[in-house]
């Protein structure tokens, strides 16, 4: 895949958080996005616990059965040859865009639980045919369920959404070097 389609992917994106703004209604822009709350102490928290979890990810996907199971994800990623740059942007347009469609939006009609499954499912870590990377698909479970319930407490949006892009970085980071 070209790095021109990486970047389009990633406006694209993007585009979930306009989608997810519709869906709820378009409340008031400052309202739906939370804006007094970007700079909370809860966003840096959030930073920290994506940041944990993904070295979390990373220690439970260092294994043969691991590489086995993600070898596809490991190569895509490996072959797009991403600069920081690259990998900055990308975790910030799925950070934002899916935080939003999945969070504020999709929440509002899934429970948290079922919601978060629907999530990881859609990346492609639950798979009935690979038991291997199922298990580490309940492993995300537990970092998007958190989440799924952070959105709505005090910890609020902008927590989920630096959890998800810090949580994004450390993958591309570490598994476009692997």
């Amino acid at each position: 895949m070209s790095k021109w389609k990486v970047y389009l992917l990633g406006f694209a994106t993007l585009l979930m958080a306009p989608l997810g703004w519709l869906l709820c209604g378009m409340p008031e822009i400052s309202d739906f996005l939370q804006l007094d709350h970007i700079a909370s102490v809860w966003t840096g928290i959030g930073i920290e616990y994506g940041i944990a979890f993904g070295i979390l990810m990373l220690i439970f996907t260092n294994t043969e059965t691991a590489r086995k199971s993600f070898s596809v994800q490991h190569q895509l990623i490996r072959s797009l040859r991403l600069n920081i740059v690259d990998i900055v942007f990308l975790s910030l347009c799925a950070g934002f865009g899916e935080e939003i469609l999945f969070r504020i939006a999709v929440q509002q009609w899934l429970h948290p639980i079922l919601a978060s499954i629907a999530f990881v499912a859609i990346h492609g870590y639950i798979n009935p045919r690979d038991l291997d990377t199922t298990k580490y698909g309940l492993l995300v479970c537990l970092f998007i369920l958190v989440l799924s319930y952070a959105i709505s407490g005090e910890q609020g949006l902008w927590f989920c959404i630096a959890a998800h892009a810090s949580y994004d970085f450390v993958l591309f980071y570490f598994w476009g070097r692997n």
